[in-house]
């Protein structure tokens, strides 16, 4: 929980996830995850929010993050990506809310576990949010495309949610098929059909909120 300080903020915001685990991802369940450890490359493009006086309507930030087991054992590494429209006190607002000082579920777990946090760089990033087939770009560091799971006998592409009423990251998502890589100084990462959530989700202090 954020201190009684914190400035109060909250973001209303599409919401784009890959990772390296089966559909579904175990980690949604209080389960290990699928290959022993946790990769995910993330954006969220803000409709409406603030960081105390600061406004944040329409800013797109994305966060590379890896750890060597389970997100709960540690040791991971994370890197924030902000598109460079933000100025520089939404720049500064969006690390805060990363930093895990102020509340905000995902946003105070992530931080958490972590043993090194890169430097913040500020680049393109192009975001495009449908339920199933988003779509994301960080110029130089990543891309994440989104497609539904087909059915590997049929070939039939199939839709499903994924419902979490108390969800740190969503409360509500679809489930998709990811392809997807990552580049950050000595992180190099590269998947094809992996899970993939995409959600429209709201955060304030107190955690995920809808």
């Amino acid at each position: 929980m954020p201190d009684n300080s914190s400035p109060q903020w909250r973001i209303e915001a599409e919401y784009v996830q890959s990772c390296n685990c089966a559909y579904g991802c175990p980690c949604n369940f209080n389960s290990l995850p699928t290959y022993g450890n946790c990769e995910a490359l993330l954006a969220y493009r803000v409709s409406k929010g603030n960081f105390g006086d600061t406004n944040l309507d329409g800013i797109t930030f994305a966060w590379g993050l890896w750890w060597p087991k389970a997100i709960h054992m540690g040791d991971g590494i994370g890197k924030l990506y902000v598109d460079k429209k933000a100025s520089p006190e939404q720049v500064k607002a969006i690390e805060e809310i990363t930093s895990g000082k102020h509340g905000g579920g995902v946003f105070t777990v992530f931080p958490s576990t972590l043993k090194s946090t890169l430097p913040t760089e500020i680049t393109k990033i192009d975001f495009h949010y449908e339920p199933y087939d988003a779509w994301f770009t960080v110029e130089g560091a990543g891309e994440v495309r989104s497609q539904r799971i087909a059915n590997p006998v049929t070939g039939e592409k199939m839709e499903g949610e994924l419902v979490l009423p108390g969800g740190i990251g969503f409360k509500r998502g679809t489930v998709t098929s990811v392809d997807w890589h990552w580049n950050a100084e000595d992180i190099s990462l590269k998947h094809e059909k992996k899970n993939g959530h995409m959600s429209i989700a709201t955060f304030t202090n107190e955690g995920c909120i809808a």
